[in-house]
């Protein structure tokens, strides 16, 4: 998804970190969606792996309770609308071969990059399928347009693994600026790295550091110290601009903050637009009817 082209505008880099098996970076979707929509191709968007986990494991093992799980997840869903499965799996995925996929992809098929990761993201969040199943990985393949056996290969590529260690060790040497917010980052590996949907942007010497997952308000106040000559797109008009522009299907909550609207309201307009609506975890996508 792009937004308008802006010729003679050089573009702002923005990192962001993130990992297929965080709900928080499933629920960031919303913001990432508004940042693309309003300032495009003024942006180069580069996505870096956390892992969260290496190794699949019981929720004991992980110091968690399928209660804290659930609790969490009602949480987020309460609070973003997101189509977003609350009863906790049988137990937690490992996210290392679902990151290995997205930067196999991010390396050679950087077109169907960010698909894949959408893909990613609605199958385990949305569908419950587990991140650690190979078929999984296949699906969410064929969802974006690769071919899985390219997946497949990706995922025992040494060049892949070198770069899905590099986005690890960078995801785990937090920049000053979020150094100096240690309760936006995140302790798990037993020292600060960045959490979930942290971001970095940066041009022509000016940069802002965006720690932990933030409301679409800190994006445009990043956006408006690095690049104050980039103009921001207006709020869509109607539901029906909004699924022409995106290349997947939307969440009802995705097309609500791109409309500035609530989740009734939004519903009742792609309804009225002929949106086809596939259900799923409670709620569901609209893609063009």
């Amino acid at each position: 998804m792009t937004g308008r082209s802006l010729s003679g505008v050089k573009r702002v880099r923005v990192t962001i970190y993130t990992d297929p098996g965080c709900p928080f970076g499933f629920n960031a979707q919303r913001q990432e969606a508004q940042l693309t929509w309003h300032y495009g191709d003024a942006l180069e968007i580069a996505r870096r792996m956390i892992v969260l986990a290496e190794k699949s494991s019981s929720f004991e093992e992980r110091g968690l309770s399928r209660e804290m799980v659930s609790a969490n997840a009602n949480r987020l869903r309460s609070l973003y609308g997101m189509p977003m499965l609350t009863e906790p799996r049988e137990h937690l995925a490992a996210t290392i071969d679902a990151c290995r996929a997205y930067v196999g992809a991010r390396m050679h098929d950087p077109e169907h990059a960010n698909r894949l990761l959408r893909a990613l993201r609605r199958r385990t969040f949305s569908d419950g399928q587990p991140l650690d199943d190979l078929e999984t990985l296949r699906a969410a393949a064929g969802d974006a347009g690769i071919r899985p056996e390219g997946l497949e290969a990706w995922l025992t590529d040494d060049q892949v693994e070198a770069e899905v260690r590099a986005d690890m060790a960078d995801t785990r040497s937090p920049l000053p600026e979020a150094l100096a917010l240690p309760h936006r980052l995140s302790r798990s590996d037993g020292k600060l790295r960045y959490s979930t949907a942290s971001a970095v942007f940066e041009r022509d010497g000016q940069r802002v550091v965006m720690a932990g997952f933030q409301p679409f308000a800190v994006y445009e106040v990043a956006m408006a110290n690095v690049a104050p000559d980039v103009p921001r797109r207006a709020v869509a008009d109607t539901a029906e601009e909004l699924l022409a522009w995106a290349h997947y299907p939307l969440a009802t909550a995705e097309v609500a903050e791109l409309r500035g609207i609530g989740l009734d309201a939004a519903r009742t307009e792609l309804e009225q637009s002929g949106a086809r609506f596939t259900p799923s975890a409670q709620d569901g996508y609209w893609s063009r009817g």
